[in-house]
């Protein structure tokens, strides 16, 4: 069966790639880019991509130190618990 919408608006296709003029690509767009490489190497491009170290504010540094002192405290209560669990069994 054939319809008369299989192709688009005015007999187009939608599947055909956009004309891009050689003025607008340049390599800085990430989508000219994307474009030109393989999927096994946008895989790996992405894997090389280190931000590094973020600027925090003060008060996210603190929240952060504050949810590891918090996160060592409660492993050494636990660890208590499970060595008088042990003594306590004997």
């Amino acid at each position: 069966m054939d319809s008369d919408y299989a192709n688009g608006p005015r007999g187009q296709s939608g599947l055909e790639p956009a004309e891009i003029a050689s003025e607008q690509l340049t390599l800085r767009d990430p989508r000219a880019v994307l474009a030109l490489l393989e999927a096994d190497q946008v895989v790996a491009a992405k894997r090389r991509t280190h931000f590094g170290r973020q600027n925090l504010s003060f008060g996210a540094r603190v929240l952060l130190w504050a949810l590891r002192v918090y996160v060592v405290g409660m492993m050494i209560i636990v660890a208590l618990s499970v060595f008088r669990a042990f003594h306590a069994a004997r």
